[in-house]
């Protein structure tokens, strides 16, 4: 998908804890997705290597001791309206107050230690197998979507359970390649899928220093798989130096949004065509 039509739309995928395992494991839909999109096994997230630290500092576009995302989870806050560093969805809601935004997460404290409380936003929290089916009918009934993020849970669940990288493991990041094509078949059935910037990606690996954790900087727990694929992306796009908060910076640029000069977050090389 290179064609130099409007992107309609950014939906970031995320499998969280599943590193650079996903080079390993059996992932038919992922591997079609991306095909002709850009995409790195190398790619680095912050530290320390846990998921509010990660995840914040993806959809914020700064490092956690500025989005400090993590405390408001740990102190069981809302993410304040006011701060400095606001996430994407506040960025986009306050450009663009009509667009219509979501976040379907199994974790719940990225609906609120992470993402603020907007009234333009829907928000879904459930396991895995029930928010997958939730995605789908809410994409097929939303063709007006601007900015949706997804968190799947089992893979990491699966790592402290039996270790990263082990089979079972594995199996758990082939389980989640399935339920990211059953999301894409829904884009596809809505007419949703050309248009569409998608982002797949983790917040962090595991198996450093310890076989059923992560949060060192250990490369196991750093290194991470990120692709992009939809209008206008090249496969060629310089990726080596790509940290998981360029995400933010890549999603605004594809909403036609400018993004702070003092982000942590930068723009890849060459991965819009026309950028």
């Amino acid at each position: 998908m290179t064609s130099a039509a409007p992107i309609q739309r950014v939906i970031i995928l995320g499998m969280d804890g599943a590193g650079a395992f996903v080079r390993e494991a059996h992932t038919p839909h992922i591997d079609k997705l991306l095909a002709g999109g850009a995409q790195t096994d190398r790619a680095q997230t912050v530290f320390p290597s846990n998921s509010g630290e990660c995840w914040g500092s993806l959809l914020h576009g700064v490092r956690p001791e500025k989005h400090e995302s993590h405390l408001h989870i740990q102190k069981e806050k809302t993410y304040p309206q006011d701060s400095s560093t606001p996430s994407l969805f506040h960025m986009l809601s306050s450009a663009k107050p009509d667009s219509r935004m979501a976040s379907f997460v199994c974790w719940a404290p990225i609906q609120t230690g992470i993402i603020e409380e907007l009234d333009v936003m829907d928000k879904c929290q459930a396991p895995d197998d029930e928010l997958v089916p939730a995605i789908a009918a809410y994409l097929r009934a939303t063709p007006d979507l601007k900015l949706m993020f997804v968190q799947l849970d089992d893979v990491d669940a699966a790592g402290h359970r039996h270790g990263y990288g082990s089979a079972e493991y594995l199996q758990a990041i082939s389980h989640a390649d399935g339920q990211i094509g059953e999301i894409c078949q829904a884009l596809r059935e809505a007419n949703m899928l050309e248009d569409s910037l998608l982002i797949v990606t983790t917040d962090h690996g595991g198996g450093g220093l310890d076989a059923f954790n992560h949060g060192s900087d250990h490369p196991k727990d750093m290194t991470v798989f990120w692709g992009c694929t939809g209008p206008g992306i090249s496969a060629h796009a310089d990726l080596s130096s790509l940290n998981i908060m360029d995400t933010a910076a890549v999603a605004l640029h594809a909403l036609g949004l400018p993004f702070p000069q003092d982000w942590d977050a930068k723009l890849p090389d060459g991965l819009f065509i026309q950028a």
